[in-house]
């Protein structure tokens, strides 16, 4: 039987599809590959819970609270400046020094004042000797004249006086009376004279000081060894009373003033309280300097309070108003670990690798805490045990139970 050679297209395509489906039904049959979990590959770090100082970041810059200034005593004329800013002088060193003979007629005239009421305080000592004893004499004259006039008394009731004579003798005895009122006045008078006297000689002698003090304070000298913070004058200028000349000040006397926030005030507060003696660490531009918190300011702001703190290692590196980071340690806390800040997730949370798997822990972070030139987060919680493996690599999609393979790096010591 022939076919139409129409259908010879049909059949061969026919024919291709049942070898097709034949092969695919006889094709070896392979195992589907098992499915298997994502394990992320991870840094961790073994901690060991303890006591350990939290710290706080400030900033602030160096003050000096016993800055000298020096001012003109009076007006005159500048002669000679022996020093620059920045310089370090020693005690006693010049300075600057302002024209003497500005002075030295001021003292001329006070000790000249002084001289001059020594002398009268002693002519007023003479002359009360003198009235003391004089009263003496005027007191014996009176009573003799008042004998007298009871003489002429009896000789005139007898007739034998006039009474002119009688009349005389009284006038003689009155004057002799007043006479020694007036003397002894003069003797009770001395007291507060001399008193005057002395109140105007102290008077002169605090002059002839200040006089005296102006000619030594012409010359403007270094109480202490330091720094020249500033020079406000040059040679030849002229200068009014109290004007500027030099400031200094020592480098033992540096303090590095810095603003506590608000949140920390009442820790700081009680710890200086108690006496303890927080230790600082601070650098400035690059230089490294020690501190110690010495006192809190008396006055507090919304944002906090100021503290002050001594240098105590580094000062004479320092100058004024240079900006320093301090780096404070605060009171200590128990059950502490320090922790990289790529192991915290939101404000309060790290992870512990447990068994491969991730478990959240809740922590009260506590702040800083410098370890091997870098910062580390300092957190408490009372669940970490020692040696529990902490999260270091701050993952996306971390999540409770999330598979991990950990490689431990080394912790804080």
């Amino acid at each position: 039987m022939t076919i139409d050679r129409r259908y010879w297209p049909w059949g061969i395509l026919l024919l291709g599809v049942t070898v097709f489906v034949v092969l695919v039904a006889t094709r070896p049959r392979q195992p589907a590959p098992a499915v298997r979990p994502r394990v992320w590959q991870v840094e961790a770090i073994a901690v060991q819970p303890r006591r350990l100082h939290p710290v706080l970041t400030l900033y602030g810059r160096v003050e000096a609270p016993a800055l000298m200034r020096a001012t003109a005593p009076a007006a005159s004329q500048v002669t000679e400046v022996r020093v620059r800013e920045g310089e370090t002088v020693r005690p006693g060193q010049l300075l600057v020094a302002l024209d003497p003979r500005d002075f030295r007629p001021g003292v001329r005239q006070a000790r000249a004042a002084v001289t001059e009421l020594e002398a009268r305080l002693e002519l007023e000592r003479q002359r009360s000797r003198s009235d003391v004893q004089a009263l003496v004499h005027e007191r014996r004259l009176l009573t003799l004249l008042q004998n007298q006039v009871a003489r002429m008394e009896k000789l005139r009731r007898r007739g034998l006086a006039a009474a002119a004579a009688l009349d005389q003798a009284r006038m003689e005895a009155e004057r002799q009376a007043m006479a020694v009122i007036a003397r002894r006045l003069a003797v009770d008078q001395h007291p507060a004279r001399l008193r005057q006297l002395e109140a105007q000689l102290e008077k002169a002698r605090a002059r002839l000081h200040q006089a005296e003090v102006a000619l030594q304070r012409s010359r403007v000298t270094a109480p202490f060894a330091g720094v020249v913070a500033e020079v406000a004058v040059a040679e030849g200028d002229m200068v009014g009373a109290s004007q500027p000349l030099v400031s200094l000040f020592s480098w033992r006397d540096l303090e590095v003033r810095a603003k506590i926030p608000a949140p920390f005030h009442r820790e700081i507060r009680r710890a200086v309280e108690r006496g303890y003696r927080l230790r600082a660490e601070g650098k400035s531009l690059g230089l490294g300097i020690r501190l110690r918190l010495e006192r809190l300011a008396g006055r507090a702001e919304a944002g906090g309070i100021d503290a002050f703190f001594r240098v105590t290692e580094g000062a004479r590196r320092l100058r004024l108003e240079l900006p320093v980071t301090v780096r404070l340690q605060r009171p200590a806390r128990d059950h502490a670990v320090a922790v990289p800040y790529t192991a915290l997730y939101g404000s309060r949370r790290i992870y512990r690798i447990v068994d491969g798997r991730l478990q959240s822990l809740t922590v009260e972070p506590l702040g800083d805490y410098p370890h091997d030139g870098r910062s580390w987060l300092l957190v408490h919680s009372p669940e970490l045990r020692p040696g529990d493996r902490i999260l270091i690599t701050h993952l996306p999609n971390a999540a409770d139970g999330l598979a991990v393979k950990a490689r431990l790096v080394e912790a804080v010591s």
